[in-house]
């Protein structure tokens, strides 16, 4: 059986990345346009590699008490393996912590993609609107720790001051303006919502949100899960908690009637 790839091939003097020399490339080319190579299958256009990059860094850290980052210093703190702490902070990453990007660049990317013609202020009225119907929130905007999120302002920044700004941020900033029309207060974009508008402006698919902040955010991983296995003492993240039981109060156990191993049947 063989099984087909358009990522890498291999030589005996060479590795081929989407055709292009790895070896070549390690010398002219940065880990961000490497990303968005095996992302897209093609070498960044303009600035796009180094946009990527920066997405790398502002999503390296975020505090210790991050959900992830938590999770790996207490897994860390057991005494298994580096890679294991790392794996259980990535396992860590779903819709709740860590998913804000994907799910923001896929309502980006659909409301265009369903209406290419309309305009953004438009559109993010009826996303708005969508979202305080169901009452949900909308992902991407507002930040319970920062206000404004310095992160997402250095990268819309970037992105302006490079020439990738398009339509999907644009109808971000619209939905920021949108949110506050109909809320009467600010929730402008966070770094997922930031990350969400410029990959799709990069003509990335909305599922690479949640790999990019895991590529960035394992950068962190590593280091707190070093910091944890040097420094730690044991079970300093087990802390006693106050629990209330609330199941069923002790009860005696049925009668059984006994199953012999052998009952004759080959079944």
């Amino acid at each position: 059986m063989t099984t087909r790839t358009t990522i890498a091939q291999l030589y005996p003097d060479r590795i081929l990345v989407h055709g292009y020399n790895l070896v070549e490339m390690g010398e002219r080319y940065s880990f961000g346009d490497m990303v968005y190579l095996l992302l897209t299958g093609e070498l960044p256009p303009g600035r796009d590699g180094e946009l990527l990059e920066a997405m790398l860094v502002l999503t390296a850290v975020h505090g210790i008490n991050s959900p992830s980052t938590h999770t790996v210093r207490a897994v860390a703190n057991c005494g298994v393996p580096l890679q294991t702490a790392v794996a259980a902070g990535v396992s860590a990453i779903g819709d709740k912590h860590g998913g804000a990007g994907e799910a923001c660049a896929r309502i980006l990317q659909e409301a265009v993609a369903a209406q290419p013609d309309a305009p953004p202020e438009e559109l993010a009225r009826q996303i708005v609107a969508a979202a305080r119907a169901n009452k949900q929130r909308l992902p991407g905007f507002g930040h319970r720790f920062h206000d404004p999120d310095p992160r997402a302002q250095r990268l819309l920044d970037l992105a302006a001051a490079w020439g990738i700004s398009g339509r999907y941020t644009a109808l971000a900033q619209a939905i920021v303006a949108a949110l506050h029309e109909a809320a009467g207060r600010s929730l402008p974009l966070n770094v997922d919502g930031a990350l969400a508008a410029l990959i799709s402006d990069m003509g990335m698919d909305w599922r690479m949100g949640k790999a990019i902040f895991i590529l960035g955010r394992t950068a962190g991983f590593i280091a707190h899960a070093q910091e944890e296995l040097a420094t730690g003492k044991p079970f300093q993240f087990i802390n006693n908690v106050d629990a209330e039981y609330v199941g069923a109060g002790e009860r005696p156990l049925p009668r059984k009637t006994k199953v012999f191993e052998n009952s004759g049947s080959d079944g």
